[in-house]
């Protein structure tokens, strides 16, 4: 598909290719299918009034979202309804490993489709799918060309339709597929069907793997599913000012009629955003139909380009709708930076810009969080003694590592689970986390060089920072020789009790010691400590002791369920 510059960086898209087809669906119509389970989809559209409209007024795209939601076993009857182009677009999804043909692949679906609809198949495999036709039959099949009139005795599994050509499957599990599929490629057109056969042992399957996939890609990349190396583009972050709502960027601009439009603008992509995001609201509120399928058009082009970047193997609908997730999160990022809540400035944002650009706007924040972790963690202290993440606790140190991911990401501690960025307050907590993890990380390479570190403290895959804090300053509280080593029973109740002087009853509030506490660390931090984060940080892991012993007698303290303070275990 071609694209014409015009001025202002707008590109006016040319439609000039694009298919005419019969009338189906309205957009209001399609949006709303999009949003349906598979079964539903099912039945909505197999009780249209013209079922085989409704499908054929799919772009490639949405017939390929929907077989996916469906599952290839329970969508023979879309197959069966769908275009050769609906099925070339999911062809070119599906049987490529890489830039390599995969066999099992291309079984699996040319045995759906025949199963779908024998003589669709066959006129396709003769027309627009022959070389798909020709390189999978070398691989597949032996063909002996013998004359009629005489009698040859040949190894088992060989069948023949007419005497003369003799066919066999290289695996006898794919024999009657096999079968069924040349003898409906015999029963459209029996010249056609020796002429294939009698030209297949002629077959360069490397020059015709090649010319496949060139093009594969060219189809492919007419729909945003660029070469690996091209895609990677939109992981390339970019600066927030390199935006501006009010400055026309390069944009995609339709000028075509709907009829055409609507022949390659997929829907489905964009409608599995959350409607709380920011393009959702923008979307949500245009009236001008043309800006909105441009919005659709880009959308699918922006998840169809990460899905090259990241390897365009979709295993399930769940891969998809993910990759939708993504692309929306990104841009939420982008556009509440730039915008707040402002849906006037968010729209003249879209309006002037693509979406790539302002997804990979989005993606540079992030970008900017990860590479401010790295600049620090390469010659962190608790990096030098063997540790990994685990030991700054589960909230930080997911946070810590789901940063560093070679795409940068958010942790969300409820879950146990990474997501992607999607809300400025999610880069500021991962800002911060990373901050505070820096200043204490400096502050234990600082009073580990300063007193003496039992080994004790960092053994076992259970090793956590906080026990290097509390247990030193409980036993310089104690009056005890400071030193990072595991308290007795009898120290740690002391230093509860002594916590909690005055008050009789739990839930102890132990008020006076979290000034007392962040006071005893910036003063071992020194001169040149950053006092600010390092208060902070401090002041954050005295009220998660403070949460985690509030309702603990002393007298009930066990050293297998102390997180916080290391007891040594009773002899």
């Amino acid at each position: 598909m071609e694209e014409k510059p015009v001025k202002g960086g707008t590109k006016v898209l040319d439609l000039d290719r694009a298919r005419s087809h019969k009338k189906g669906l309205s957009a209001q119509e399609l949006r709303a299918l999009a949003q349906k389970s598979g079964s539903q989809l099912i039945e909505s559209i197999l009780n249209a009034e013209d079922p085989r409209a409704v499908v054929h007024s799919l772009s490639p795209q949405d017939f390929y979202w929907i077989i996916k939601k469906v599952g290839e076993e329970d969508s023979l009857a879309l197959l069966e309804l769908g275009r050769h182009e609906q099925w070339q677009h999911v062809m070119d999804l599906e049987l490529w490993e890489r830039d390599r043909l995969d066999l099992d692949q291309a079984f699996k679906w040319l045995s759906c489709l025949h199963r779908a609809h024998p003589p669709s198949l066959a006129r396709w495999l003769f027309t627009k799918a022959q070389h798909l036709a020709y390189l999978f039959f070398y691989k597949s099949i032996d063909v002996e060309i013998r004359p009629g009139d005489e009698a040859y005795e040949l190894p088992d599994g060989f069948f023949t339709f007419d005497g003369v050509f003799y066919v066999r499957a290289k695996d006898p599990e794919q024999q009657q597929t096999l079968y069924e599929i040349l003898r409906a490629m015999a029963d459209v057109d029996y010249e056609l069907y020796q002429s294939f056969l009698t030209t297949l042992s002629g077959v360069l399957p490397a020059e015709l793997e090649e010319e496949m996939f060139r093009l594969r890609g060219v189809r492919l990349a007419e729909v945003g599913f660029l070469p690996f190396d091209e895609a990677m583009e939109i992981y390339s972050g970019l600066p927030l000012n390199a935006i501006s709502p009010e400055e026309k960027g390069e944009v995609v601009e339709l000028d075509q009629d709907e009829e055409e439009i609507r022949a390659i603008v997929p829907v489905t992509p964009l409608y599995q955003t959350p409607q709380d995001n920011m393009l959702m609201k923008v979307a949500s509120k245009a009236t001008d139909r043309v800006f909105l399928e441009r919005l659709q058009l880009e959308f699918a082009g922006l998840c169809n380009q990460i899905l090259s970047a990241d390897g365009l193997r979709v295993e399930d609908f769940e891969v998809l709708v993910e990759t939708c997730k993504r692309a929306a999160a990104y841009l939420n990022l982008a556009l509440t930076e730039l915008a707040g809540q402002d849906l006037s400035i968010a729209e003249r944002v879209v309006r002037n810009h693509s979406l790539l650009r302002i997804f990979r706007v989005g993606f540079g924040l992030a970008l900017k969080v990860k590479w401010e972790a790295e600049r620090w963690i390469k010659e962190s202290w608790f990096l030098e003694q063997g540790l990994d993440f685990s030991f700054w606790g589960d909230k930080w140190g997911g946070i810590l590592a789901s940063i560093l991911e070679a795409r940068p990401r958010y942790f969300v501690i409820e879950t146990g689970q990474s997501k992607d960025f999607e809300h400025p307050q999610e880069l500021r907590d991962a800002w911060e986390t990373s901050a505070h993890v820096r200043v204490l990380d400096s502050l234990l390479r600082g009073i580990a060089a300063r007193h003496r570190l039992d080994p004790e403290m960092l053994k076992g895959p259970e090793a956590l920072f906080h026990p290097l804090l509390l247990n030193l300053w409980a036993v310089s509280l104690l009056g005890l020789e400071p030193q990072i080593r595991p308290l007795t029973l009898d120290e740690a109740r002391r230093f509860l009790e002594g916590l909690r002087e005055g008050e009789k009853a739990p839930p102890y509030s132990m008020d006076q010691g979290g000034e007392a506490f962040v006071e005893f660390f910036i003063t071992q931090a020194g001169d040149g400590a950053e006092k600010e984060t390092l208060s902070a940080a401090l002041a954050t892991i005295w009220d998660e002791f403070r949460d985690e012993y509030a309702n603990v007698e002393a007298g009930d303290l066990d050293p297998r369920y102390s997180k916080f303070v290391l007891i040594k275990p009773s002899p």
